[in-house]
């Protein structure tokens, strides 16, 4: 009788044990068929975030030098902050804009100023588009230059052309908006001008409700 009732009890928990994973299956069976249901929107379609994070590598090429990165860029509304780093982690450069001031930071000086560009080019000899960057990084044209864009078969901004660069698309990937949309925004981007090439690879998008 006693091994009777063992064996009732080991039986119990082999069928308790199973439901429970139809039961955790069934409700990530559910989870992924409503993120499915969520329609993509394409970046330009939608206003850019506010306040956002990315995280990723960059790398800038020309005839003379290859300069590799991790960066990290926090925007909230007109300022923003963005870390490039070494392989060790260490902070190469940092710039930084706050109530319109701009603050470039390397190890070794600190300088202050209102024209970012001309400022990244005095200390590192680099012509960064970083103001146009902010919009080529959501996928979308900086509306303060005139611009030609090329779409591929579905009808995604393939190629963007402005300022002398030529800003291409080569991968994308889906990012939680706030309110509950989902969007489509660069993973990969190329960006080419006459004498230099940018490549950057984002690992990870953060947006904010802003509201």
């Amino acid at each position: 009788m006693l091994i009777n009732n063992k064996i009732q009890k080991k039986y119990l928990k082999q069928q308790l044990f199973i439901a429970l994973i139809v039961l955790f299956l069934s409700a990530c069976s559910n989870v992924a068929k409503e993120q499915k249901n969520v329609p993509l929107i394409e970046s330009p379609d939608i206003d850019i975030a506010q306040v956002w994070t990315i995280n990723g590598r960059i790398s800038l090429t020309n005839e003379e030098n290859n300069w590799y990165a991790k960066f990290r860029w926090v925007q909230k509304y007109d300022d923003f902050q963005i870390s490039f780093t070494g392989p060790l982690g260490e902070t190469e450069l940092q710039v930084s804009q706050t109530n319109n001031q701009i603050v470039l930071e390397t190890p070794k000086a600190k300088k202050v100023g209102h024209n970012l560009e001309q400022l990244i080019y005095q200390e590192t000899g680099w012509k960064f588009p970083v103001t146009s960057l902010k919009y080529w990084l959501h996928g979308q044209s900086d509306p303060n230059i005139p611009t030609e864009i090329h779409y591929n078969k579905q009808q995604h901004i393939k190629k963007i052309i402005q300022s002398g660069w030529q800003i291409e698309y080569a991968k994308r990937m889906s990012v939680d908006y706030p309110l509950g949309k989902v969007v489509l925004l660069p993973k990969k981007i190329i960006a080419i001008s006459k004498n230099m090439k940018i490549k950057l690879i984002v690992t990870n998008w953060h947006i904010e409700n802003d509201e």
